[in-house]
């Protein structure tokens, strides 16, 4: 097949960004031929791979946001394709993977933080932005093959759209269960927590995501204080703008806290930890998590992410109903301190982990493919009910 995908950036780390490069490998190996639609990309060569650049007008996140969508339409317009997979801020289409979530229902998590974030952060050009792309996608004709994160994601676009229920099926992410598999080596696991300084007797709690009041860092800092010193040490992974603000609260409450910025491969943070933590306040589902899991890492995962889902409370992972709540958090953890429950816990969610594997989610994207196969953007103009425009 001939294949476009659509996405703001193409890169082998990150969250989506990381589950595209993976679909791209994928597909390639496979024999398509795959063109990328971004605005900007790490190098990647393969005969088979094409990048396009999509310009946008710099002027702000809602003029970037509504200029690529636009662009993006009209460079993909212009080639014939089997398929054209869109992700986040596009809006044309024949294959969607939903990894955002309603915006209506991400305003909502919004509305929880204090009023004085909400006055400082608000945005109303790119508020408009995705509320008009997230409409003109689901209301477009014929509508796209929906692949949500999550069943939480699907229910959000058929409360929020009147959206054909048969066109969106459920497709949580996969995860490389070769590559994150539990540690084999006590070397490594060793070499990383000299290197963070973290003695074998404390529990090293580990935390990964960009964008830390949404993924609940703060919560996470927090429930430390309601921990005892000598027993935890908490390591955070990822990048926020307002990074510094998380240093300077731990440094304040007086948390061990490890804040180690971005790595394209977590693998040996895996090996290094004893759990995971991910008290997410919205999250469609959470990459970072399955990772953990297939790592063999104990986890505890907020109700609020779709990855929790996957997981059955006390057996394979703990959940927490609460992610605004650091004692909740904190009454969890203490649960970890046991460790024949940390084991049970290794073991199950390995288990599980494997139940979702990147080549059971590639199957689920390729049906999505062949359901949709030979409309293009130039092709679904054709198939729209003639009458539609009078």
């Amino acid at each position: 097949m001939r294949i476009a995908i659509n996405h703001t950036r193409f890169r082998n780390q990150g969250g989506i960004e990381f589950h595209i490069f993976q679909l791209v490998e994928r597909l390639l190996a496979d024999g398509h031929e795959v063109h990328c639609f971004v605005r900007r990309w790490t190098p990647h060569d393969h005969p088979r791979l094409r990048f396009h650049h999509v310009p946008v007008l710099p002027l702000g996140e809602g003029v970037k946001a509504l200029t690529f969508a636009y662009a993006s339409f009209l460079k993909i317009s212009r080639e014939r394709f089997d398929v054209v997979h869109g992700f986040s801020k596009t809006f044309e289409q024949t294959v969607y993977t939903d990894g955002s979530g309603s915006f209506s229902d991400y305003r909502r998590y919004l509305g929880s933080a204090s009023l004085w974030r909400r006055i400082t952060t608000f945005r109303p050009l790119l508020a408009f932005a995705t509320w008009h792309i997230e409409r003109r996608r689901f209301r477009r004709t014929p509508p796209p093959r929906v692949l949500a994160m999550s069943a939480d994601t699907r229910e959000q676009i058929l409360r929020r759209h009147r959206f054909p229920a048969e066109r969106i099926v459920v497709a949580y992410s996969g995860v490389d269960t070769q590559r994150f598999q539990p540690g084999t080596s006590p070397a490594l696991r060793e070499a990383v927590r000299a290197r963070l300084g973290t003695p074998e007797k404390r529990l090293a709690l580990l935390c990964i995501g960009n964008d830390f009041r949404r993924k609940g860092f703060d919560t996470a800092i927090k429930a430390m204080t309601l921990l005892p010193k000598a027993l935890c040490a908490l390591w955070i992974l990822g990048q926020d703008r307002n990074s510094s603000r998380y240093e300077r609260l731990a440094e304040r409450l007086e948390v061990e806290a490890r804040f180690l910025g971005s790595s394209a491969d977590p693998t040996e943070l895996f090996a290094g930890a004893d759990a995971f933590l991910f008290p997410s306040r919205f999250d469609v589902f959470g990459n970072a998590a399955l990772e953990a899991l297939a790592s063999g890492l104990p986890a505890i995962l907020s109700r609020k992410a779709g990855v929790s889902e996957l997981v059955e409370d006390g057996h394979d992972g703990l959940l927490l109903r609460d992610p605004e709540s650091p004692l909740a958090l904190a009454q969890l953890v203490r649960r970890i301190f046991d460790p024949e429950l940390r084991q049970k816990l290794a073991m199950n969610a390995r288990e599980t982990a494997k139940k979702y594997s990147f080549e059971a989610y590639y199957r689920r994207v390729l049906e999505a493919y062949h359901t949709a196969q030979g409309t293009g953007p130039k092709q679904l103009e054709e198939e729209k009910d003639p009458g539609a425009d009078q």
